[in-house]
């Protein structure tokens, strides 16, 4: 289960095939607001330290549906082989002398049913 300052989900085929549906509720635990006022441009670190830019997008008006746009979230999804039914895990780090921080974990569940993580596959990206 994701804590406070996490957003935890299984992916879709619009998520792996166009762009990643976010909750509303995570911009606020995970301190997006500021970025999406500012473009909507941030930046995750996946569990290697590469660095992936991102850009977040949300609707005017009563169904806002945020997403993350799939320029860069794409080149994420190509780069871990991400696949339907694999599992993201966004986790904030807030730094108070730069900025908030990401952190992005991939998973799959194994043949036993338990979550690993995936690692990056160089011949996809």
């Amino acid at each position: 289960m994701a804590g406070a300052h996490e957003l935890e989900k299984e992916l879709t085929e619009t998520d792996v095939g166009h762009k990643l549906v976010v909750p509303e509720r995570w911009l606020d635990e995970v301190h997006l607001k500021r970025a999406i006022e500012e473009g909507g441009h941030f930046g995750v670190l996946d569990d290697k330290g590469y660095h992936f830019p991102l850009c977040c997008s949300i609707r005017k008006g009563p169904y806002r549906k945020p997403v993350l746009q799939a320029e860069g979230w794409l080149k994420f999804v190509k780069y871990k082989g991400l696949r339907v039914g694999d599992k993201i895990t966004f986790r904030s780090q807030i730094d108070h002398f730069r900025e908030t921080i990401f952190q992005v974990r991939a998973q799959r569940q194994n043949i036993h049913g338990d979550w690993v993580d995936i690692r990056c596959d160089m011949n996809n990206y």
